[in-house]
């Protein structure tokens, strides 16, 4: 499974309560979990993703209460992976069922800046970036290999988005 998107990047570390408040948590609302998501570390990273986009965060992630609110948030940023230095096991299990694959990197990591074109391949554990064009390789990574339940979740998560697009831009009539 192949995943391209822009890059985000955060120079902080992360816990559960930073990516998410825990108020706001609360919510079953998407668009105000997509809001306030990051909102304590960037307050403009809302505004600036779009769907697909992947996070790289220049420090380690953590687990901690509210990890599954956090990976919902980050979801409904329209986040599509994250690329960080360091994870906590517990919060990339949840992540990954969750169909949000976490790629541990260091060098990719501390390298890959906003917005620069990222490929990554899941199954075979490759991060590929490219310069703003798209044309050239800036940088050329190997990491870990999703296992294949992730990839699979990965792939049922970017079928309804796709799903919930259509269902957005042509309507659902019954």
């Amino acid at each position: 499974m192949i995943l391209t998107g822009y890059a985000i990047q955060v120079e902080h570390d992360l816990w559960p309560g930073t990516i998410i408040d825990p108020i706001q948590a609360a919510s079953a609302d998407t668009a105000l979990l997509a809001a306030y998501c990051l909102a304590n570390v960037d307050p403009a990273v809302a505004e600036r993703s779009r769907e697909g986009d992947i996070l790289v965060v220049c420090g380690q992630v953590y687990d901690g209460p509210g990890a599954e609110d956090a990976v919902y948030a980050l979801q409904a940023l329209g986040l599509a992976a994250i690329i960080c230095t360091a994870a906590a096991a517990p919060f990339m299990h949840v992540a990954g069922q969750a169909g949000l694959p976490v790629l541990v990197q260091p060098a990719a990591a501390r390298q890959i800046s906003t917005g620069d074109v990222l490929r990554l391949d899941l199954a075979r554990g490759r991060i590929l970036c490219l310069t703003a064009d798209a044309q050239a390789t800036k940088f050329d990574w190997d990491c870990c290999a999703c296992p294949p339940e992730i990839v699979q979740q990965v792939q049922r998560m970017q079928l309804l988005t796709r799903m919930r697009r259509v269902v957005e831009d042509e309507g659902f009539a019954e």
